[in-house]
């Protein structure tokens, strides 16, 4: 039993050489994440004002 490997090996972290593949997706998915949240905030806005000029329309012929 102590002869076991473990996939998890404690070590200390090595700061002169980063790992940029790890600091690129996690900017870009933050990213990614930032622009998707505008988006949708822009079409709610769009739908909330479509939604409130609809309701303002008293016609007889409509319903």
């Amino acid at each position: 039993l102590a002869f076991t490997r473990s996939a998890f090996v404690a070590r200390k972290p090595n700061y002169d050489q980063p790992n940029w593949f790890g600091v690129g997706l996690a900017f870009s998915t933050s990213a990614a994440l930032w622009v998707l949240l505008f988006k949708q905030h822009k079409d709610d806005v769009m739908e909330y004002e479509r939604r409130k000029e609809e309701g303002q329309h008293k016609c007889t012929g409509c319903s």
